[in-house]
């Protein structure tokens, strides 16, 4: 009988750490958009946690493991909500794209410190190369799925001079800079006001299926 009381334990205590790592996870996000990759350290991130810096060992044992945990999950998380966006895009183009754009500017996905993660790493010369292999598979399927669904609506449309390669590279590219804008402006950017230009942006190219809305 104690040992049947005593069960739940473990449970309670894997509970726990996960708690314990996600916060640590989270805090390391804002603790990067703050300082940057090289200014991260262990005991900035145990403070932001709540955490002592022996506990943040404990669950990443170094530095480099907890910046590529971070990196990892963020990336786990909008490959998810992209995924999710585009589900149905060969029956209904136009509905997946809305999708997709309104996720990509949902504040949880398009957060200010989410975003400064990814440029941290993209921008640091040092770091580019673990961008590289942790996420850059998931940005070159991300663009081919783009080029597929402009092509597709290119077809539908009958819009001989949409070029779908260079279509996707400018919807990629417009959105990269709202992203942008949403770490200079953080909680005053106009997360309507982004959904409606890259709207308009794809209204140019596909007059049939969008259209431009003040």
């Amino acid at each position: 009988m104690q040992a049947a009381a005593n069960h739940p334990a473990p449970r309670r205590s894997a509970t726990s750490a996960e708690q314990t790592r996600a916060a640590i996870l989270a805090a390391t996000t804002k603790v990067i958009a703050q300082h940057s990759l090289s200014g991260t350290t262990v005991e900035r991130v145990a403070l932001a946690a709540g955490v002592a810096p022996a506990t943040v060992i404990l669950h990443f044992k170094r530095k480099e493991a907890l910046l590529v945990a971070v990196l990892e999950e963020l990336a786990g998380e909008f490959e998810q909500a992209r995924q999710q966006a585009l589900v149905g895009a060969a029956e209904d183009p136009v509905a997946a794209l809305n999708r997709l754009i309104d996720v990509t500017f949902d504040p949880k996905v398009g957060d200010p410190a989410k975003i400064a993660v990814w440029y941290a790493f993209w921008g640091e010369a040092g770091s580019r190369a673990v961008y590289l292999e942790r996420a850059g598979s998931i940005d070159n399927v991300y663009f081919a799925d783009l080029e597929k669904i402009c092509a597709d609506l290119a077809r539908r449309g009958g819009y001989v001079n949409v070029q779908p390669r260079a279509a996707a590279m400018g919807l990629v590219g417009s959105i990269e800079y709202l992203w942008q804008e949403i770490m200079v402006a953080g909680a005053a950017f106009d997360r309507d006001l982004a959904r409606r230009t890259v709207r308009a942006y794809l209204a140019s190219l596909f007059p049939q299926h969008f259209t431009a809305k003040p």
